[in-house]
Order: C-alpha cells, then sequence, then structure tokens
C-alpha cells in the first residue's frame, strides 16, 4: 500500500482518495452536518467554491499560517484548487447532487 499521501491523521493510497476525503470532511463538516445541511452546501456553491472554502479554512496552501515551518499541504502532495474542486464534483455525483451554475 501506497502511503504517501496524507491528511486527517490518515494515509490514502491515492492522491484521489486524500482530495475527496478532503472534500467529503468540508462538505459534511466532518460527518457532523445533517443530509440536509449538506445538501445546502451543495446547493449554494459551485465546486471552484467549495475547493476555495475549503483551501482558505484550513490552510491547505498555508494562506492562514497553520503550517508554521512546514510545507504547505497543497505543495507537499503535488495538488491545485482544480484538484480539489475535481474532488468536490466526485463527492457532489456520489451524493447525487448536481452542481449550480458557475
Amino acid at each position: 500500500m501506497n502511503t504517501d499521501y496524507g491528511w486527517g491523521g490518515s494515509l490514502f493510497r491515492t492522491r484521489n482518495d486524500m482530495l475527496d476525503a478532503i472534500a467529503e470532511a468540508w462538505a459534511t463538516a466532518w460527518g457532523h452536518a445533517s443530509p440536509a445541511e449538506t445538501q445546502r452546501n451543495f446547493d449554494e456553491a459551485t465546486d471552484a467554491e467549495l475547493a476555495a472554502e475549503a483551501i482558505a479554512g484550513w490552510g491547505l496552501d498555508c494562506g492562514t499560517g497553520w503550517c508554521g515551518e512546514g510545507e504547505p499541504h497543497m505543495t507537499q502532495y503535488g495538488y491545485d484548487a482544480t484538484d480539489l474542486a475535481a474532488a468536490f464534483g466526485r463527492v457532489r455525483e456520489r451524493l447525487g447532487e448536481a452542481a449550480p451554475a458557475a
């Protein structure tokens, strides 16, 4: 098993698995949001908007300084906002939601 991808205290075999976990955790508030709240998150924002919110909210690019001395998560694992937006799209599809118009 490839353990090169880590986030939220878990290891993932692929980058997409890790990105999907980030997207799902953001959209569902780590599983604490009700199905209606999760649907509202998807209804009110595009995948790109959700990705931008997650990046800023969790400092994945260290925009909030959460990295301290470390490398930004996005740099460390080689992804960008477009990659994370695609993950939100996969999670949205899995949950059966339609994307709002950009």
